[in-house]
């Protein structure tokens, strides 16, 4: 075979007899073109190097997926399906349910609530429905206790029967123009301080802020008893328990520091009710600022706010639960001792004594611990005892352990507050107007005529213990005597 490079190039284009076919060895003169047109570096070495044909490659066709074939579908005669037997729940513990049994005990209690909250008449409607109706019907309500006031002013009561003047000359030694805070601690507890600083009249302008008050508070009650389904004979009967004797009376129109106090504590009560036995957490915070409001009000009032906590565990039904009461706690005495941690860090930063507040109205007198033993040795003590004994058999019948309890708790604070002087010594009718308030807070709605008949006689029993008591206290006589002088009737 001759050399590339001395092959003649008219061999490259040769054709054979059969029409313009390349002959079989036509791949060499293709090679030797391609070599020429372009030399590499395997052609200066001079290597017989020789190219296949340049063809353009067939596209690959993708194989088409096979389908696979149905299966046939046999027939089964139809069989009645075997019922599968699960396994029995796990029975609850004695103890704290756990697991199901858990969830099932809370379902079964939230439905329970729902109901309750249902029998209790928790709708929360105003009554009346209009406020021109709310306002009339306090007005209407406060009117007697106006009409007393002014007779009080005008048959001349006397200082000593009246807490009021006491109030009104600790207030009138108060330097209300120095820059420092020396106030707080002269008119503790500060709100009726500053309320007894700016009522024009002296100790009359202060029992008609009590009777107006008295007003108020009354009508908050019917209204709770009207929400909560109350027959309406019991409403009478309890309305009348509360407002229908000389005690009521006495303390609206001459201890405002007290009566404010209690009243602060019935309506907190009614707020804690709703928020422990029916989870409603806006009553629980306003408990909580009522409560505030009795102990910056009422020297006394620190004892009933701790009565209303201990209370707790014996509202709530959620008793398997772990850290409810601490947590009802919290909400009800956190806003009262934010406010006391607050004046006591004013006092020190500005006096130096941080409990100074506190020591303007203790005047503490080992020889009054006897007062304890007399509950049981004299008249007047069992007649002290009488409600909270009502309160109890009144527990008895509507099987809620929390009014006897807090019956007792409230008798324990105004007695430790005569020990400790935080109650004045001419105050009469403290114990009867908390249990009262307390008693209308927590009797659940009778639904039955002879309950029905029960609490009103109870609720009339009550009235006649009040009457009896006033006229046991020296104090409460000397007002009544006052008031019967004042309308000539002595």
């Amino acid at each position: 075979m001759a050399s590339p490079r001395t092959r003649p190039e008219a061999d490259e284009h040769g054709t054979g007899p059969a029409g313009g076919a390349a002959t079989a060895d036509g791949v060499a003169p293709v090679a030797e073109a391609v070599a020429t047109a372009a030399p590499t570096r395997a052609s200066s070495v001079d290597l017989g190097l020789t190219l296949p044909p340049l063809r353009r490659p067939a596209p690959q066709q993708r194989p088409v997926p096979q389908q696979r074939p149905e299966p046939q579908q046999r027939s089964v005669p139809l069989q009645r399906p075997v019922p599968v037997q699960r396994p029995a729940p796990p029975e609850a513990s004695v103890g704290r349910p756990r697991g199901t049994a858990r969830a099932l005990a809370l379902r079964e209690l939230v439905q329970e609530r729902r109901l309750a909250s249902v029998l209790a008449g928790m709708t929360h409607s105003a009554f009346p429905r209009t406020l021109a109706g709310r306002t009339a019907m306090r007005l209407l309500l406060a009117a007697p206790f106006v009409i007393v006031a002014v007779l009080l002013e005008v048959g001349g009561v006397s200082e000593s029967v009246s807490a009021n003047v006491l109030l009104v000359a600790r207030t009138a030694t108060v330097d209300w123009t120095g820059s420092g805070a020396a106030w707080l601690g002269d008119t503790f507890p500060p709100i009726t301080g500053v309320v007894a600083a700016i009522t024009p009249g002296g100790a009359f302008g202060l029992s008609i802020v009590g009777a107006l008050c008295a007003g108020v508070v009354v009508h908050a009650m019917i209204e709770l008893m009207v929400q909560r389904g109350f027959h309406a004979s019991t409403v009478t009967a309890l309305t009348l328990a509360l407002v229908a004797n000389p005690l009521f009376f006495f303390l609206a129109t001459e201890n405002l520091p007290a009566f404010l106090g209690i009243a602060f504590f019935g309506l907190a009560m009614t707020d804690v009710v709703r928020f422990v036995t029916y989870r409603n957490t806006q009553s629980g915070f306003r408990a909580g600022i009522l409560l505030m409001l009795a102990t910056l009000t009422d020297p006394n009032g620190l004892l009933y706010a701790t009565a209303a906590v201990l209370t707790v565990p014996f509202l709530t039904h959620g008793r398997h639960q772990v850290g409810v009461h601490r947590a009802h706690a919290l909400v009800l005495v956190f806003p009262t001792l934010s406010a006391l941690a607050a004046l006591m860090f004013v006092q020190w930063s500005f006096g130096g004594d941080p409990l100074g507040a506190f020591r303007s109205v203790l005047d503490y007198d080992a020889s009054r611990w006897p007062i304890f033993w007399s509950l049981f040795t004299t008249p007047f003590g069992l007649l002290l005892l009488a409600p909270v004994a009502s309160a109890w058999l009144m527990t008895t019948v509507v099987r809620r352990l929390a009014g006897g309890v807090v019956g007792t708790l409230l008798l324990a604070a105004v007695l430790l507050g005569f020990v400790i002087g935080t109650v004045p010594m001419n105050s009469a009718g403290n114990t009867f107007v908390l249990v009262t308030l307390a008693a209308i807070a927590l009797v659940p709605p009778s639904t039955t005529v002879p309950r029905i008949a029960l609490a009103n006689v109870m609720a009339l029993l009550q009235l006649t213990i009040a009457i009896a008591a006033a006229l046991q206290r020296d104090v409460v006589v000397q007002w009544m005597d006052t008031v019967l002088r004042s309308l000539g009737l002595t």
